[in-house]
């Protein structure tokens, strides 16, 4: 059976097409939602940067991955989650987060959609 994204998995893929101040390109991204949603085709991700993201630190929306043991780098930038087509973006799992990690990032994104 095919890969199907899962919550917590990093996986590569295409952000294109992209526009204004969102993330562009291909990169890596922390899956927020259950297989049992993805298995349909879209999947809620949050881009992960390697970049230093000084004004999304600044406003405590960006998670690291520093320290986590993860072979990954970077931050994972809760304030551009986004609803992706992951089948048409080519995704291709890397590997999975520690737990904390994914409570981390999920807090995160419940402070800044229901703050």
């Amino acid at each position: 059976m095919a890969y199907v994204p899962n919550r917590g998995d990093i996986v590569h893929l295409d952000f294109d097409p992209s526009s204004g101040s969102e993330m562009k390109g291909s990169h890596f991204g922390l899956v927020m939602t259950g297989k049992v949603f993805n298995q349909h085709g879209l999947a809620m991700i949050c881009p992960i940067s390697q970049g230093t993201a000084a004004a999304a630190r600044t406003y405590g929306t960006v998670v690291t991955l520093m320290g986590a043991g993860t072979d990954t780098l970077g931050a994972v930038h809760c304030h551009q989650l986004k609803s992706l087509d992951w089948r048409a973006r080519n995704v291709r799992h890397k590997e999975t987060v520690p737990q904390y990690i994914l409570d981390e990032a999920l807090a995160r994104i419940e402070a800044i959609l229901f703050e």
